[in-house]
């Protein structure tokens, strides 16, 4: 998916323990919350999409792009040609927004010692401010 980078924003899943990029990248689309594009095969991409009436009515309108693979209660997959992407891309409104920005997270950064104890210096200045804010008001009860 990587080779759609600069033409739709192209993102990798993310790790939620450790923070860092898994292997498989994928394209966010608009057309429900959570909806994307992944690969498939060499050849077929796959469309994830949560809400199965969403899912029925791009069955319905648009049968010679999209093919069923899993159709569930509450969400649904739909198989595609990698050479039909333009107009599967158009039907499921694959973001472009952040095309050329780095599928990588950014979640996990590396800092040296130096910005790792100018943060540190930087929070508890911030935490003593507070702690002595707390302690000098008296609260008079009436």
């Amino acid at each position: 998916m990587l080779k759609y980078r600069g033409t739709y924003r192209v993102m990798y899943e993310t790790d939620t323990r450790t923070g860092q990029a898994a292997e498989f990248t994928f394209i966010p689309c608009r057309i429900r919350p959570g909806a994307n594009i992944y690969r498939f095969s060499d050849n077929t991409l796959a469309a994830y999409i949560p809400g199965i009436k969403t899912v029925n009515k791009l069955l319905n309108e648009h049968p010679n792009i999209f093919r069923p693979f899993s159709i569930g209660d509450p969400e649904g997959v739909l198989l595609f040609n990698e050479e039909d992407i333009t107009q599967a891309a158009i039907i499921l409104k694959a973001r472009v927004k952040g095309k050329n920005l780095s599928p990588k997270p950014k979640r996990k950064r590396v800092l040296t010692e130096e910005q790792k104890q100018a943060l540190s210096d930087r929070m508890k200045k911030h935490n003593n401010k507070k702690l002595l804010e707390k302690n000098s008001v008296s609260y008079v009860k009436f």
